[in-house]
């Protein structure tokens, strides 16, 4: 994965908004949803009505918990043409669940902003609609661990959502800087479009993720390893009864040494 930096934030922006193009061209959708956390800007949005025609009939689900962002954006909603039209909803609300959309197509793009907590993990599962299209971001690294899943400190906010997205393609993920705070987040985009990911497989509008080893990088599996280490076993009988390489081995026994310096005890007493 490669870091950008602030001044990229509006390329990821317009990365996302082409992946929502080439999703519209290839899926085709005529009823479909858009969701998303719009903030203080509805760049992304307003581009997707725009591209709505007239033999389509999409949805679009926005979000603003905040009740003082909300208040503010209203106004802005409703003197757009495009954002006060039927089948335009701005909510003073938390995002529901994805499964809450699986009615149709739907391209979710969760800008949570936010450590990957069991809470806001289970907002994501594989339970979406066919030619659906789910992009979410999260914090990448943690200075204070406490309330984070121990599976998500050892192998990263990526890794996790592959393993837990597993009926779904990770399409790209993208590393940056939250311009605020200078917080490491990430960008993850995950498709159940076969069709969407083979395209996307040869020409993509944001640099591809590193491959990732989904049958072997799994919590299950990092647990037998620690186990296994925790009894003493050498490398060699640990990679003959888990059936791992020298070097997967070598990753797990760096995701345990991770698990030990990210303060995991802490977590334990909270």
């Amino acid at each position: 994965m490669t870091t950008t930096n602030n001044n990229e934030k509006g390329r990821m922006r317009d990365g996302v908004f082409n992946l929502y193009k080439y999703w519209k061209n290839i899926t085709k959708p005529i009823y479909y949803n858009v969701v998303s956390l719009p903030g203080e800007s509805f760049e992304f949005e307003l581009k997707a009505l725009e591209l709505e025609k007239e033999s389509e009939h999409m949805t679009l689900h926005m979000y603003e918990k905040l009740e003082k962002v909300h208040s503010k954006q209203k106004s802005v909603v409703e003197k757009s043409d495009l954002l006060s039209q039927t089948g335009v909803f701005y909510k003073n609300e938390s995002l529901p669940p994805v499964s809450a959309f699986a009615n149709a197509p739907t391209f979710a793009w969760a800008d949570l902003c936010g450590n990957p907590t069991p809470k806001n993990v289970e907002l994501f599962s594989n339970l979406m609609a066919k030619k659906s299209v789910l992009v979410i971001t999260f914090a990448d690294r943690f200075r204070h661990p406490d309330g984070i899943d121990r599976d998500v400190l050892a192998f990263g906010a990526v890794s996790y959502m592959q393993h837990k997205l597993s009926g779904m393609t990770l399409l790209f993920s993208e590393e940056y800087k939250c311009k605020t705070k200078g917080m490491p987040m990430v960008m993850m985009a995950f498709t159940n479009s076969k069709s969407l990911a083979s395209t996307l497989d040869e020409k993509s509008t944001i640099r591809r993720p590193k491959k990732v080893n989904t049958k072997k990088l799994t919590p299950s599996l990092f647990k037998e390893v620690k186990a296994l280490l925790g009894k003493g076993l050498s490398n060699e009988l640990i990679m003959s009864k888990l059936k791992l390489h020298k070097m997967e081995l070598a990753g797990y026994k760096a995701a345990r040494t991770r698990e030990l310096r990210g303060g995991w005890s802490k977590t334990k007493k909270s």
